[in-house]
């Protein structure tokens, strides 16, 4: 094989995993907060999220300006969720609570970890057509108590699990 040959071949290979890594890489999250399980999450094709399906979406706009101000999240990070309500489903943030369908899901935080005071989203009814609720069931959990609805065009897809610890 002629030096030339070699080159083209080592270049082309060195340029597929280049391309391989790149695909690989925008379907991998990197969950940073412990209201889920810390970790590597494959996120697949966007779809309608599903009561209970792990999705991923951008924070809201409404509340970045907190989400960057306090550090809960870094730059461009996205928010890995269970999506607790979706289309049709009775929600009510109601006296500290969170309920849906009638069920408590949890409780509603007035302060953050450091004692700062957190955002209300102040809704009872029924989660229209094309947003979803997400909301966790840990404690300090950034979610939907603290700013509402999202719209299912959010989402960047479901997430599945890759490596936790």
């Amino acid at each position: 094989m002629t030096p030339q040959r070699t080159c083209f071949i080592l270049w082309t290979a060195a340029l597929g995993l280049v391309a391989l890594g790149c695909c690989i890489c925008s379907h991998v999250i990197i969950n940073e907060t412990p209201s889920m399980p810390l970790g590597l999450y494959w996120r697949s094709s966007p779809q309608l999220p599903e009561r209970g399906m792990v999705v991923a979406f951008p924070v809201p706009s409404s509340v970045r300006g907190i989400v960057e101000d306090r550090h809960y999240l870094r730059a461009g990070a996205v928010l890995v969720k269970p999506a607790a309500a979706v289309e049709g489903d009775e929600v009510c943030t109601r006296n500290g609570r969170l309920s849906i369908n009638g069920a408590v899901h949890g409780d509603i935080s007035t302060v953050d970890s450091a004692g700062r005071p957190l955002p209300t989203a102040g809704f009872c009814g029924v989660v229209p057509r094309g947003f979803f609720l997400p909301a966790g069931h840990h404690p300090m959990s950034f979610d939907g108590r603290y700013f509402g609805l999202v719209a299912v065009t959010e989402v960047l897809g479901e997430v599945v699990p890759l490596w936790t610890y």
